[in-house]
């Protein structure tokens, strides 16, 4: 099968610079052809999470689907470093993103929101006309605790090393206060900072009228959907919104070192999809 795969890459025009894309088509692409545009992740849970959507490209392009991933400005192999990435630059790369899914013949489009993608996916849409539905992988729903997250990463880092050690506050301080924060190699500005913060699912939730696909990663069956994740989808049920929500067993592959795949997750997603054709 993988001997069959068209898989083009290219660089892009985007409105800060030149994004590197991944194009991996059906066999012939139709007015039927939809095509999965991926939110990415952040910083290196981006990295965690792209043979995971290599693995779902490979089993969507077998079944007329399309699959376009994007670097956005600053990120991955796009122009740019991320020192000078912003949340607003790449949500706009993101509806590029979808612009040029558009050129390439596609007339149905959907989004793939992964982790903080999700976010992203969420605040696009609502800016972008006959989009089919989102999709959410372990969606993160407030972007203020992503980055509280991101942070106490750092904090650990410096008491490992024996350094002084500064809380998620003091360092929040310093990155309004117009200063860049090194965690993990990435330098995180206040531009971007500001942007995730700010990002939350509850600011959309009328807005978004799209059908949602929503799977969640819980790492054994006696293990629940967070509660402010089930609370998010109930009250989108209320407003209407066809919300298909979707438990997957496997480990938490966005936050593996080592390179982990959830097969199961992979599999569920294409059987939405199809299904739901």
């Amino acid at each position: 099968m993988r001997s069959l795969l068209r898989i083009t890459p290219s660089f892009i025009q985007g409105s800060a610079g030149k994004l590197f894309s991944i194009h991996y088509a059906p066999s012939s692409i139709t007015s039927e052809s939809e095509c999965i545009v991926v939110a990415p992740s952040f910083a290196e849970e981006m990295n965690r999470c792209r043979y995971m959507g290599t693995l779902l490209a490979q089993q969507l392009s077998q079944q007329n689907f399309g699959f376009l991933s994007v670097d956005a400005y600053g990120t991955g192999d796009s122009e740019g470093e991320f020192e000078s990435s912003s949340w607003e630059q790449s949500c706009k790369d993101l509806k590029t993103a979808v612009s040029y899914a558009c050129t390439l013949g596609y007339q149905q489009i959907s989004i793939l929101g992964v982790r903080l993608g999700a976010l992203q996916a969420i605040q696009t849409s609502v800016e972008i006309n006959n989009l089919k539905r989102l999709i959410f992988w372990q969606p993160v729903i407030n972007g203020q605790a992503a980055l509280t997250q991101f942070l106490r990463i750092k904090i650990a880092a410096s008491m490992q090393r024996n350094e002084k050690t500064e809380t998620t506050q003091e360092l929040e301080i310093q990155i309004e206060n117009g200063q860049h924060i090194s965690v993990s190699g990435y330098e995180v500005g206040p531009d971007l900072f500001k942007g995730i913060k700010a990002a939350k699912f509850e600011t959309y939730l009328d807005a978004v009228s799209l059908p949602v696909g929503w799977f969640t990663v819980i790492s054994s069956a006696d293990r629940k959907t967070p509660r402010g994740d089930i609370m998010m989808i109930e009250k989108w049920r209320q407003k209407g919104v066809v919300v298909n929500h979707r438990e997957v067993i496997g480990p938490p592959f966005w936050l593996a070192h080592e390179r982990t795949l959830v097969p199961e997750l992979v599999d569920a997603t294409v059987r939405y999809v199809t299904e739901s054709i």
